[in-house]
């Protein structure tokens, strides 16, 4: 069952998980925020940018950030035909989607802007984390992808919004290896320890990192006075 579940992570052939007691020093190593995004059943990550390139993380050629405060990237994995399309799959696809294994896409979008306005839909949790674990991380997410000859991860098309791409990924999507899976795993590489099997549904993944210092920051709205709109570059 959890070989059916997870996906491949040379990044914890030995683990190395933060401790969860509340005397661990966090001052002993820099911090970066991580930020999880949920909707009702869909979870994602948004990630500092420059901190996952350090780290060795191999980003896809010629990302492009607008003009702002900061640089993040929101990252997520899940079904090709679910990320492609732009209309509610037919039941025949659902069904294709969860029950088959199925072609797979990794999503990266460029964000240079407060992630609680840019994603104001979303509910958001945020906890800090040292920054040891970014090889960690920039490991498995390397590994979720298919690489190009030149070295860089294969753009298989635009991202489902913003100025993005999805890559190809090496991993099929079945259930119950979905994307609240890809985004547990994730989490493992920074440090937290997560039970993949109770991770399946978002919102027992959502406690699970409750539990470990996430907190939630932004409980999610449909207007917003910023907005996606904010993220978008301005004439002087």
């Amino acid at each position: 069952m959890s070989c059916a579940v997870r996906m491949p992570n040379p990044a914890l052939s030995g683990r190395n998980t933060l401790p969860v007691s509340s005397d661990y020093d966090l001052s002993r190593d820099a911090l970066v925020p991580v930020y999880l995004l949920a909707d009702s059943l869909h979870t994602s990550l948004a990630l500092p940018y420059d901190w996952l390139v350090e780290s060795g993380f191999c980003p896809p050629p010629n990302l492009q950030f607008s003009r702002g405060p900061s640089r993040y990237v929101v990252m997520s994995w899940g079904d090709r035909i679910a990320y492609e399309q732009r209309r509610w799959l037919k039941p025949s696809e659902v069904f294709y989607a969860l029950c088959m294994p199925s072609p797979s896409v990794t999503e990266i979008i460029p964000v240079s802007w407060k992630v609680e306005e840019v994603c104001y839909q979303q509910r958001i949790f945020k906890r800090d984390i040292p920054r040891r674990y970014g090889r960690q991380l920039a490991t498995f997410l390397n590994s979720s992808n298919r690489f190009d000859a030149d070295g860089h991860p294969k753009v298989i098309g635009p991202s489902s919004w913003g100025q993005g791409v999805l890559l190809d990924s090496q991993h099929s999507y079945y259930f119950p290896r979905i994307c609240n899976v890809w985004t547990a795993q994730a989490l493992e590489s920074c440090g937290l320890k997560i039970n993949i099997r109770k991770a399946i549904h978002a919102n027992s993944l959502i406690k699970q990192a409750q539990k470990q210092g996430f907190e939630w920051v932004h409980r999610g709205h449909a207007t917003s006075d910023y907005g996606r709109e904010a993220a978008r570059p301005r004439d002087p």
